[in-house]
C-alpha cells in the first residue's frame, strides 16, 4: 500500500487593514500594519486502490485564528465538488494565531469582525493551494520521532473554587513535540507535519504577524530547503500559553519573542529529525466523523436578557442582544464535530471543532497509546471545552468566553463525562 503527497504554501496576508481576530483589547480596530507575511500550506495526500479506485485526504493548516463554522460547510462542498474530497478526510485548520484575520461571521465584534472581502479573497486562496497541491503529488514514505520541547506553560491555577490566571510553571502542560516526514523515492523532504500544544499569544499589538508558529514552520522550511513544507498541526491548547517569562530577561520586544520561541521550537524539532525516526507504514486513507452533543446549563429568560441588554456593559450587552435575535431558536446544546483520518500504521489525528483545554489533548494520548494526535481549531469553532473543575471554578474558559463566542449558554459540568467516554470509543486502544 502506498501514500503519495502534494504540497502547496500560499500568501493570504490582508493587503488592506482589517480588524485581527483574538483579542478584545484591539476594540475591532482594522490592524496597524504587518509584521510578517502569513501564509495558507496544504498537503494533498491520494492513494492508489484496486481497479482504479482512488482514496484522497486533505491537511491544511493556515496561520489564522481557526475556520468560521459558518464558512466550512461551504468549503466542504467546493472541495468535494471540485476534487472529491468527502467531509471525513478534510483539515481545515488554523495554527491559533492571535495575530491574523477573523475568518467567521458568528463571533462577538470584539473577537475580531470578519471582513466579507477578506474572507472570499482567503477561500479563494484555498481553492488555489488545493490545486497546486493536488498536481504535484508523488509516492513518499513515511517517518514518525518525538522529542520535547517546554515553551509552554499552564495558565490557571484552580484553588478554594476559584480560578486564578498567570503563569504556572508546575502545572498540567504537554512537552511533546511530533513529527511526521514524508520522503520522496530519492531521499528528499517533500514535507514535514509538527505537532505541538501551545497558544500563540506572544504578541498582543495590532499587527498581523505569523506569530511563534509561523516563524517556526518558515525556519524549518529554510532548513530542509527543496522548497519541502513544513505544516504547523496545534494541539489541544486550551490553557496553555506561551511561556514569555521564560525569554531572556533583556528580551521586552514581543516580535524578538515570536523569533526567539519560534527558533527554540525549530531546535526542537530539528533535533526530532535528526534523531532516529522510525519508518511507519501507510494504511487505508480513511476517516469517520463524530458528533457529540454537549448540554448547556439552563438559558436566561428573555427577561434576564433584556435586564443584561439594558445595562449597555461589553461584552455582554451585545451577546444578549444577539441571543435575544435568536428567539425560541436558542439552542440547548452545542455539538462537537471530531474527524479521525487515518494515515499511517499507528498515525491518526482526531480534529475538533472547538479549543480544547490540554486535559483532554493528554487523555487522547493516553488512551490511544500515542496513536492519535489532538488537533482542535479544525473544520470551525464552537467555543472552550473545559473540564469539570474549570467549569465549577469559573474564570475565562468556561465562563466569560461564551460570551466572545456567542455560545448560547454556558456547559454542564456533565460534559467531562460524555467527552471522555466518546472518546474511549474512538481512540482507545
Amino acid at each position: 500500500m502506498i501514500v503519495e503527497v502534494g504540497c502547496a504554501k500560499v500568501d493570504i496576508t490582508p493587503e488592506m487593514p482589517v480588524p485581527l481576530a483574538g483579542f478584545a483589547v484591539r476594540g475591532n480596530a482594522p490592524y496597524e500594519g504587518i509584521r510578517s507575511r502569513i501564509y495558507l500550506r496544504a498537503v494533498y495526500m491520494r492513494q492508489p486502490g484496486e481497479g482504479g479506485a482512488v482514496r484522497t485526504a486533505l491537511l491544511v493548516s493556515a496561520d489564522l485564528l481557526w475556520w468560521g463554522s459558518d464558512r466550512v460547510p461551504g468549503l466542504l462542498a467546493k472541495l468535494k465538488e471540485r476534487w472529491g474530497l468527502e467531509k471525513e478526510t478534510v483539515v481545515l485548520h488554523g495554527t491559533h494565531s492571535h495575530s491574523g484575520p477573523q475568518t467567521g461571521f458568528g463571533f462577538h465584534r470584539l473577537l475580531g469582525a470578519a471582513d466579507a472581502g477578506y474572507v472570499g479573497y482567503l477561500e479563494d486562496k484555498l481553492m488555489e493551494a488545493v490545486e497546486a497541491a493536488a498536481a504535484n503529488v508523488e509516492p513518499v514514505t513515511i517517518e514518525r520521532g518525538a522529542g520535547e520541547c517546554r515553551i509552554g506553560v499552564q495558565r490557571r491555577r484552580y484553588a478554594d473554587g476559584q480560578a486564578f490566571g498567570g503563569e504556572y510553571p508546575d502545572g498540567l502542560m504537554d512537552p511533546e513535540l511530533s513529527v511526521i516526514r514524508f520522503r520522496t523515492r530519492a531521499g528528499t523532504d517533500k514535507a514535514i507535519i509538527v505537532h505541538y500544544a501551545c497558544h500563540p499569544v506572544t504578541a498582543h499589538q495590532n499587527y498581523v504577524s505569523s506569530e511563534f508558529t509561523g516563524t517556526a514552520a518558515e525556519e524549518m522550511e529554510r532548513r530542509l530547503g527543496d522548497g519541502a513544507l513544513c505544516l504547523y498541526l496545534q494541539g489541544a491548547c486550551g490553557d496553555i500559553n506561551i511561556f514569555k517569562s521564560s525569554a531572556p530577561a533583556a528580551m521586552t520586544d514581543d516580535y524578538d519573542q515570536i523569533r526567539y520561541f519560534g527558533m527554540k521550537f525549530a531546535d526542537a524539532a530539528s533535533a526530532v529529525l535528526n534523531s532516529r525516526m522510525s519508518g511507519v507504514k501507510p494504511v487505508l486513507l480513511q476517516g469517520c466523523s463524530y458528533s457529540v452533543p454537549l448540554p448547556l446549563k439552563p438559558l436566561e429568560s428573555k427577561e434576564e436578557l433584556e435586564a443584561i441588554a439594558g445595562k449597555r456593559q461589553q461584552p455582554y450587552d451585545e451577546w444578549a442582544v444577539e441571543m435575544l435575535s435568536r428567539g425560541d431558536t436558542r439552542a440547548t446544546e452545542l455539538v462537537l464535530e471530531m474527524n479521525r483520518l487515518d494515515i499511517a500504521d499507528g498515525f491518526a489525528i482526531l480534529t475538533m471543532n472547538a479549543e480544547v483545554v490540554v486535559e483532554y489533548g493528554l487523555y487522547i494520548k493516553e488512551i490511544s497509546s500515542g496513536s492519535v494526535w489532538p488537533v482542535p481549531y479544525s473544520n470551525g469553532m464552537i467555543g472552550y471545552v473545559p473540564t469539570r473543575e474549570q467549569i465549577r471554578c469559573g474564570g475565562y474558559e468556561p465562563l466569560q468566553s461564551t460570551y466572545y463566542f456567542y455560545m448560547p449558554g454556558r456547559f454542564e459540568e456533565s460534559i467531562e463525562d460524555t467527552l471522555r467516554g466518546k472518546l474511549d470509543e474512538i481512540v482507545g486502544d
